[in-house]
């Protein structure tokens, strides 16, 4: 089933280059080696960006597990106290904690209860990385991505599903087939109800990544708010499974190697307006004089805020 742990590394080495991108990618090829013959296949796993320093020798890491049938040939929190060679580093795993851990039934089929998401803010963590080919073939970075190609592609031959990448792709290769084919044609159909804008502060750009062998890779950052437009509550919960497969599969291209990694924040709003009791007629209004409020009240009242926001974040 799909699993996302977080991952609290320590650096050993006093002096050494730093964690490229292809450093972190041989150690999950070493964690999670595919088959010869799957090599250049799709990976079963998105690294969701690189280590991040935290300070005093600490990283931080975000890994995602993505196959339902065949579990990760190593889970992360077996190797706690155990140290790995990154480049020219020495880590040594602090702490894995699971963050995600459902099969792709429950996410495409489990009740998500009276709220409701309609929109969402999606941000950019690392480059994205996706292609378009101009009138000669050449192919140049695309940076504007409409929500159809936001979510991935699911790849067919003669009528059947044959894979996929991102989002989609994800469940197109993973989930069960009976399951899958049903879910992405409506999925698919509803991506068309998908509005898309800017997020102040956040617009699209491009921007360079520069990786193994002094290649630069070109693709965007940024941020995009969504709404789902139409649709009743079968097609919100379409609508909340798709985010929540796209931050865990990631957008765009290479999202094994670290690119593509995405925060989406969303904001659910009941389906019921909440009942006012309306006021009694025949009797005055009366003024109800209250103490100040105490320090324990106050603090109180501002977790009772703080818990009736509805929000949903994903990690």
């Amino acid at each position: 089933m799909p699993r996302r742990w977080t991952v609290i590394l320590r650096d050993q080495a006093d002096t050494a280059r730093p964690i490229r991108p292809e450093d972190c990618h041989g150690l999950l090829n070493r964690w999670w080696p595919q088959p010869a013959s799957e090599h250049a296949a799709a990976k079963r796993w998105a690294m969701n960006g690189w280590l991040r320093p935290l300070g005093d020798r600490l990283h931080h890491w975000t890994l995602t597990w993505l196959d339902d049938e065949n579990p990760a040939p190593l889970d992360p929190g077996e190797l706690v106290g155990s140290a790995q060679r990154v480049g020219d580093h020495v880590l040594e795993p602090l702490s894995v904690t699971r963050t995600f851990d459902s099969s792709y039934t429950e996410m495409l089929t489990e009740t998500r209860g009276p709220a409701v998401v309609r929109t969402a803010e999606v941000r950019t963590q690392t480059p994205v990385v996706m292609n378009t080919r101009d009138a000669t073939g050449e192919r140049v970075p695309h940076i504007w991505p409409n929500p159809r190609r936001l979510f991935g592609a699911v790849h067919r031959s003669s009528g059947e599903i044959v894979g996929g990448s991102g989002a989609v792709g994800a469940v197109a290769r993973f989930a069960p087939p009976a399951l899958a084919a049903s879910w992405l044609e409506e999925a698919l159909t509803d991506l068309a109800q998908v509005r898309r804008s800017t997020l102040p502060g956040q617009e699209v750009r491009l921007a360079e990544h520069h990786h193994a062998e002094s290649r630069t890779v070109l693709g965007w950052r940024g941020g995009l708010h969504l709404e789902a437009v139409g649709g009743g509550h079968r097609g919100t919960a379409t609508f909340a499974a798709l985010l929540e497969l796209l931050e865990l599969a990631g957008v765009g291209k290479y999202t094994a190697q670290g690119f593509g990694s995405v925060r989406v924040d969303t904001v659910t709003q009941s389906q019921r307006a909440p009942q006012v009791p309306a006021p009694r007629s025949g009797r005055a209004t009366r003024r109800v004089r209250r103490n100040p409020p105490r320090a324990a009240d106050s603090r109180a009242h501002a977790v009772a805020e703080a818990e009736d926001f509805g929000g949903t974040l994903f990690d």
